[in-house]
Formats: structure tokens, sequence, C-alpha cells
């Protein structure tokens, strides 16, 4: 079973049986947070529209275009990435140009548009030239994780495709066949559904040590150890320095708290940190208090996301931690 297989069977059989009744639309906006697979369900209609001898709108694998497009050599298929950090006008033009040339091997084109909502205006009003007249056996994907950053005119003139977020048992799956650690697996399916994004952190010695941090600071917190407030200035903010970084921090913490209220309930299969669940076991709190925690850890976010300063956020949810009772 492939990976987009496990991760989005119901989308893939839906593209599939599209295909195979040929009704498949000219234009898509895959919609939906990172690594829950709009590329890889992208590529997979590609190879199937383009596939010689499919079977059930699923690409053969076999056949010379399938071959090729394996390869990474099919010359109808083109993928827009951003410029930097946007996709510019001329690459909107340069693809417009290629809607107007005839198909190297066939009567089939497909074009891919990843991470759709960097367009700039002026590219994306280019876009619509397409949107408003498409070829006959030309096909549009665009991907985005903010369809509202598309703009209105764009989306109304797609079919939209939402990709749920992925459960973490599936991730989890997913992640030990890609050589994610059982020790980090938890953690890993809980902050994302990204392969790649799971494998770099699992080699970042600064997410290890933040890891033991945060781990550190909720055993404090727990205890309502004084030493909690000090910490973060001592610990932590030398750690956190973008606001990334900072709600990286905040997720952690929240996990532990999540965990432990999983516990108060008799949950324990659905806790992140399966490893420490004997550790966690040692801390018995209400589940009101965990609670009242968990809200200020969510505001916390919210303050961050909201240019508030990281430290005074910190030491904050030490202050607010004491007050519960």
């Amino acid at each position: 079973m492939t990976e987009l297989e496990k991760k989005q069977p119901e989308l893939q059989q839906l593209f599939a049986n599209a295909i195979t009744g040929k009704r498949l639309g000219h234009a898509y906006l895959f919609e939906g947070a990172r690594g829950t697979g709009k590329m890889a369900l992208a590529e997979r209609v590609a190879q199937a529209i383009f596939c010689e001898s499919g079977h059930l709108g699923i690409p053969c694998g076999n056949c010379r275009n399938c071959r090729r497009f394996i390869e990474g050599n099919q010359p109808d298929l083109i993928v827009v990435e951003p410029d930097g950090q946007s996709i510019k006008v001329d690459q909107i033009r340069q693809l417009k140009s290629e809607f107007s040339k005839s198909a190297v091997e066939g009567n089939k084109k497909v074009y891919i548009i990843d991470q759709a909502e960097k367009m700039t205006i002026s590219a994306a009003n280019s876009l619509l030239t397409f949107l408003e007249e498409p070829g006959m056996d030309t096909y549009l994907f665009l991907l985005t994780t903010v369809k509202e950053n598309i703009l209105p005119t764009i989306r109304s003139r797609c079919q939209i495709i939402h990709f749920q977020p992925l459960k973490r048992e599936v991730m989890g799956d997913v992640f030990r066949e890609e050589g994610i650690t059982e020790k980090y697996v938890g953690v890993l399916s809980a902050l994302t559904n990204d392969t790649k994004e799971a494998q770099r952190l699992q080699a970042d010695e600064w997410f290890q040590e933040l890891l033991g941090k945060v781990w550190t600071w909720f055993n404090q917190l727990m205890k309502k150890d004084s030493m909690a407030f000090i910490y973060v200035h001592t610990d932590l903010m030398p750690l956190v320095k973008e606001r990334a970084q900072i709600t990286l921090c905040l997720d952690l913490l929240l996990f532990h708290y999540r965990d432990m209220l999983y516990l108060s309930f008799g949950h324990d299969k659905a806790a992140v940190h399966q490893e420490l669940l004997k550790h966690h076991q040692n801390f018995r709190k209400d589940s009101g208090y965990l609670t009242q925690q968990i809200e200020n850890i969510l505001d916390g976010k919210k303050a961050i996301q909201a240019n508030v300063q990281a430290q005074g956020v910190l030491e904050s949810l030490v202050i607010q931690n004491q007050l519960i009772k």
C-alpha cells in the first residue's frame, strides 16, 4: 500500500472513478494542511491521465508514459512552485504560453501549481485566462494550505477538494515505515502530517533539546515549583527565538497536559507520549485544573500569533498555573 493510499484512499478512489467515467474537471483546488497528500494525489491523477493502459482510473506503472512519468521525464506535465517568496506573474505568463502549444506526446497536458496562495495579485489575475477558457484535454491543479488566500474569482472557477487532517494512528504507521523511531512517532504524528518535516525534526538537535526542556518545565509546573518562572528566562528563552519556535514550545507543553487529561479519563491509548505514561501517573490532578491550564496554553498561542512578547506569555503561564487551585 502506497503512502497516498494510506493518507487519502477515498480521494484517490474519487478521482479514479472520475477518470474512468470521463468526468474529470479541468480545474481543481486542493486545500489542506501540509503533508496531507495534495501533491501526491495531483501527481497520481496526472500519471493516470497520461497512462496508456490504465485500468479503472489507476496508472499501470509499466507503459511508456508511466515510466517516463516516474523518471520525471513527462514533457506534458508542468509544475510551478514559488520563485523565492512568491509565484510571480512571469511564471504564470510562461505557463500560459505553454497552454497555447500542442502537447508534445499526445493531446493531454497537466499543470500543477504548488503553494498557489503565494501567487502575486498580478499572477493570479493572469491565471484567470486559462480558467475562463480551458483548453480541451488540459487540466490544472492548484495546491494550497489556505484557500481563503486564493482570489475568489479563481476559487469560483475550480472544484475545491478538501484534504482532511490525518489521524495520528495513520501518520504513526506512515512515519514508522519512513524510519521515524518509536520514541518520536507519537509527538511527531501529533505535530505534522508531513513525512519530510517529521524526518527533519527527528534529526534536529535543537528539537530534541526543546523536548527535554519542555518536559522539565512541565514537571516544575505540575509541582508548582517556583523555579518554573526563572526557568523561562534561563532555559526556554535562549532556545525559542522565533514565533514558530515559541508556538512549537507551547504545543509540546500542551501535549503533556492533554496526556494527563486522557489519563484522568482512562483514555491512555490517546496519549501522545506513550513512553512517559508512568511518569505522568505520578501527577494526579483533577480534570478541572488540567482543563484550565490547557485553556491558558491555547490563549498563550493566540497571544503569540498577535505578536505579544514571548517571555511575558510564558511567564504568565507560570503565574496562572500558581493561581489554579
